[in-house]
């Protein structure tokens, strides 16, 4: 069974990000697959778009209920926005 994750408003610039946790996004997200960037998944949303979305976005993200992230040493990633 898939979970639906509720996503905070956030901005990513591919190194750091910024977090909103008033604000609560009008779509929920389902882990995809982890991206090369630490700590950034691939989720398919709501909404029907797919989304580089950091973990630190996610609501209650539960790192046990998904695969290990594999070390890839990459520091800047894809810019993304909620």
């Amino acid at each position: 069974m898939k979970t639906s994750y509720q996503v905070f408003e956030f901005t990513y610039n591919g190194f750091c990000g910024n977090l909103n946790e008033e604000v609560i996004m009008d779509y929920t997200a389902e882990f995809i697959e982890w991206t090369v960037d630490p700590g950034v998944a691939k989720f398919k949303c709501s909404d029907g778009r797919e989304r580089y979305i950091p973990t630190f976005a996610i609501r209650d993200f539960d790192r046990n209920k998904h695969p290990e992230q594999q070390k890839t040493g990459v520091l800047f990633g894809i810019p993304s926005i909620s």
